[in-house]
């Protein structure tokens, strides 16, 4: 029922943590001592609802090489829907609930920072830009690009930790294909509240919205949403059959995982340093383990879903439309100087087969 996340919502209960305690730490530095006094433990969240989702596969990998890693002196726990089921600006909660402490950790988007005040990540989710796995995985393991798009979160009273590419983003129309710019247009489509999102729907003739699940859904009923801006592992969860384009790729999903600076500071040395070994040891994890495009995409039509393609002359004629949104990046060197940056990386990668989703009838 949810772009985002899977129908049959269930919820983690933390019994072993009080509410509102991102973290607990009165231990003493050495590792015997915090072993006497009790695992120190951090609260994880996500806008995902379930372990079974991709960034949810993730952080349950996380809890795995913390609790490994420190010998079960440190341990996260996650609050799966952290930002609650009925909601909009999903990501952006999460994020604020790191910022004030409501959490100890937070896995985001990196789309959603914008609204925060970040303005470091734009580029990497520029429209068209990143298309293909491979360049994602190129830029999140590129050390001082990687750097300087999470330098902006300090900004937003998070501290970064790492980044992790997910999948990539594609419309999906629940009454026609979403492949020239003519079909975007007054067309109401749901995006996960961004403000590049937006402005690149915007830009291609669109109607973005932010709405609640139960909104989304009953505006697939009765045919006042055309579209959802998503990616194939996640249409299993729409309510009704969709088309999408698949070599019209908006951006990659690259989820931030981010810590509130105040509890990383309140860890021990020993904890600092299994927490980072952990988030490096993740990265890899991700990069090798995720499921690959082709496979989401056959997954997707397995389901009912419908993959077409766009013609060259449609590819250009939706890059041309979306230029306004390039001109307003442009006033921002940083951004501009990334974009560059990412360009060059994108010429010297040849995207391998399963990074490409086949049509389907």
């Amino acid at each position: 029922m949810n772009p985002r996340r899977r129908l049959g919502i269930f919820t983690l209960a933390l019994a072993l943590l009080g509410a509102g305690v991102a973290c607990s730490n009165d231990a003493p530095e050495t590792k015997a001592a915090e072993a006497d006094a009790g695992p120190v433990t951090i609260q994880i969240g996500t806008a995902d609802d379930d372990p079974d989702s991709p960034g949810g596969i993730a952080i349950m990998k996380l809890v795995e090489l913390v609790r490994s890693g420190s010998d079960g002196n440190l341990l996260l726990y996650p609050v799966w829907q952290a930002s609650g089921p009925e909601s909009v600006e999903w990501d952006q909660k999460i994020a604020r609930m790191v910022k004030e402490k409501q959490l100890g950790m937070g896995m985001v988007p990196a789309r959603a920072w914008d609204t925060e005040g970040v303005s470091t990540f734009r580029a990497l989710n520029a429209p068209f830009l990143v298309t293909s796995d491979a360049l994602a995985d190129r830029i999140v393991t590129s050390s001082d690009l990687a750097t300087e798009l999470m330098s902006g979160l300090e900004k937003a009273g998070v501290m970064g930790l790492t980044l992790l590419p997910e999948s990539p983003r594609h419309t999906f129309g629940f009454r026609h294909a979403l492949v020239r710019v003519e079909d975007y247009h007054l067309q109401t489509i749901r995006t996960p509240h961004s403000l590049l999102n937006e402005a690149t729907l915007r830009a291609l003739g669109g109607k973005p919205v932010d709405v609640t699940d139960s909104t989304f859904v009953q505006g697939v009923q009765d045919a006042s949403m055309a579209g959802v801006e998503s990616g194939f592992l996640l249409a299993r969860g729409f309510p009704a059959p969709s088309t999408a384009a698949g070599n019209v790729i908006f951006n990659e999903k690259v989820n931030t995982l981010v810590i509130n600076p105040e509890v990383y500071a309140e860890l021990s040395e020993a904890n600092r340093t299994v927490l980072q070994d952990s988030v490096k040891a993740l990265q890899v994890w991700v990069l090798a383990n995720r499921t690959t495009e082709t496979a989401n995409a056959v997954a997707f039509c397995n389901l009912g879903g419908k993959i077409v393609t766009a013609s060259a002359a449609d590819l250009t004629a939706l890059t041309k439309a979306v230029q306004p949104v390039y001109a307003d990046l442009a006033k921002d060197a940083k951004a501009q100087s990334q974009i560059e940056r990412i360009r060059t990386l994108k010429q010297s990668i040849q995207v391998p087969a399963q990074d490409l989703a086949s049509p389907c009838p």
